[in-house]
């Protein structure tokens, strides 16, 4: 780790018995040297800025008075010492708090309080400034390194979308902050699937470990419930996250401790009977759109209950409803998260919005579903223009099938 001592500059100290005379002698015929710290034996004493030092001594009369007195008489008796162990960054807090005297005087080293030699600021910025490019550096490979292995968790999803609505499905999943706090989860069953999007509290890191949260909240939630009542999954995952993130109870209704939290999630669980030809589903604060095929009507967006999932504010027995939706061949299921909602954008600067979002759904229903991905995403991306992206994104399409 570095350290003030990579910042050491020897220079040779003066004592309490050295003159002023003496001292503009040195400055003289050292022009480098910018400071120069005064000891007694080992112990730093103060500073003597070049500067400062031959202000002084062009005052009128100055020379005559003060030549041949100590040097101490133009010393900084209070400047800034630090041992030479101490790391840049605790050094660089010092420095501010020592306030503006410190950029043109700079430092005193020593190792057990003994003198060691001198530092600058400026060489102090550039090490600090080294230290955050190197700490920026390992950040963004962590967080690359994270996308990976989110992106690996949504890899069982995506290959049981792939088997159980070959060319009958497309995702568009976008973190804002190369991780993110959206995921989605697919499970294939006997009798049809199991689909979920969740949007769970913040983006980048903090939203993927909710992520994980919410992963773990619906894998046990199906092993206490089956796969058959999304509103009972939902019930389940909403204790979960309450118990893992201590949201429970009278204590979690305020604020007033820094740390408390007030995390959760919002979505939507879609369980759906291929055989026979409908799905149960639920939602919390997520909606769910079906748009039939083109010249079968329009499309409609079922509101969910606005009661967000595990967040102090939700009952520790919330329940979700049910909602059964029968199906046509053809038809198709849109789970959205907010941040495509929300996303600013036109000539107005104003959100998406869901109706926005039923056209261009309408509009492309005629297309495949690959097509549809594409022609949406333009549309998206056009609407969006230079504004940037607000929230992380998520959009998963799912085709009735023909037959069952």
């Amino acid at each position: 780790m570095a350290s003030a001592r990579d910042l050491l500059i020897p220079v040779d100290p003066v004592t309490p018995n050295h003159t002023n005379e003496q001292i503009a002698r040195i400055f003289s015929l050292k022009r480098q040297v910018q400071n120069l710290p005064v000891v007694h034996g080992e112990r730093p004493m103060g500073l003597i800025n070049r500067s400062l030092f031959h202000n002084m001594m062009a005052r009128p009369y100055y020379p005559e008075l003060y030549s041949r007195q100590s040097c101490i008489a133009f010393m900084d008796k209070n400047p800034l010492v630090v041992e030479a162990d101490t790391p840049i960054d605790t050094l660089t807090v010092l420095a501010v708090q020592t306030g503006e005297k410190v950029f043109a005087d700079g430092f005193i080293l020593v190792e057990g309080g003994r003198y060691q030699g001198v530092g600058q600021v400026m060489d102090l910025m550039r090490a600090m400034n080294d230290l955050l490019a190197r700490q920026h550096r390992q950040l963004v490979d962590s967080i690359d390194y994270a996308s990976l292995i989110q992106s690996s968790l949504l890899k069982s999803s995506r290959q049981a979308l792939a088997h159980g609505f070959p060319d009958a499905h497309w995702v568009l999943w976008q973190p804002r902050d190369t991780v993110g706090g959206d995921i989605f989860q697919c499970i294939n069953l006997a009798d049809g699937f199991l689909v979920a999007v969740f949007d769970c509290t913040g983006h980048g890191v903090p939203g993927a470990f909710m992520t994980l949260i919410a992963g773990a909240a619906l894998e046990r939630a199906i092993a206490r419930h089956g796969h058959d009542d999304p509103s009972a999954l939902l019930a389940s995952m909403n204790r979960y996250i309450k118990q893992t993130l201590s949201q429970h109870g009278a204590s979690c209704q305020t604020q007033a401790l820094p740390d408390n939290s007030d995390d959760g999630l919002e979505g939507v669980i879609l369980r759906g009977f291929l055989h026979a030809g409908h799905v149960i589903h639920a939602g919390a604060g997520m909606p769910l759109i079906h748009i039939r095929p083109e010249g079968e009507g329009h499309g409609q967006v079922i509101r969910s209950e606005r009661r967000g999932v595990g967040y102090a504010a939700t009952p520790v027995d919330q329940r979700w409803q049910n909602q059964r939706l029968d199906l046509m061949p053809g038809q198709r299921l849109y789970l959205v998260s907010d941040g495509v909602i929300d996303q600013i954008g036109g000539p107005r600067r104003i959100a998406f919005g869901k109706s926005r979002l039923v056209q261009c759904l309408l509009d492309t229903r005629a297309l495949d579903m690959a097509g549809q991905k594409d022609a949406f995403a333009r549309c998206f991306t056009d609407y969006r223009g230079q504004q940037a992206q607000r929230d992380d994104l998520t959009l998963l399409a799912l085709q009735w099938p023909a037959t069952t």
